[in-house]
């Protein structure tokens, strides 16, 4: 099963995303496929077992940017998917957004008329801290896989 995905990159310093404008695809197992099936329909697990996954990144490493362009990037899309309201919600995005929010994160309107932008206020709020939990961080493994070569030199520099 072939699976198509989007990326966004996340710039630390202005706390911003852009998107790579660049559509991927991916090979994965019958196995994995199976997983991909059970979890298309829960967007949160489905994401989160597709960034956690050897397979994708592995390939996000070796194949999209293997040089280490970006140190943090997110997943705007999985195939049919999306996950961008996650890094570009804005106070003036669509109502299926704002309710979307509102109960992903138990928001309680106390009116109809509650201000939006007070409601929108409060999601980016929250939306901080849930982005943090979303990226990608391809510094990680790079640098424990550094020291790892550093350790065995200095094994091999004792035995000799």
């Amino acid at each position: 099963m072939q699976i198509q995905f989007e990326l966004a990159k996340y710039d630390e310093a202005l706390d911003k995303f852009d998107l790579d404008e660049t559509l991927y695809q991916i090979e994965i197992s019958e196995e994995d496929a199976q997983t991909y099936e059970l979890l298309k329909s829960s967007d949160l697990n489905l994401y989160n077992w597709f960034i956690e996954a050897d397979f994708f990144t592995q390939y996000i490493r070796e194949e999209v940017y293997p040089y280490g362009d970006h140190k943090k990037i997110a997943v705007c899309d999985i195939n049919d998917i999306s996950f961008r309201r996650f890094f570009f919600f804005k106070v003036s995005s669509g109502d299926s957004h704002y309710d979307y929010f509102k109960k992903l994160f138990n928001i309680f309107e106390e009116s109809d008329w509650q201000d939006r932008e007070e409601v929108g206020k409060q999601i980016l709020e929250r939306l901080k801290t849930k982005r943090l939990e979303l990226l990608i961080d391809l510094t990680e493994d790079v640098e424990i896989e550094h020291e790892s070569k550093e350790n065995e030199t200095v094994e091999s520099d004792g035995e000799v």
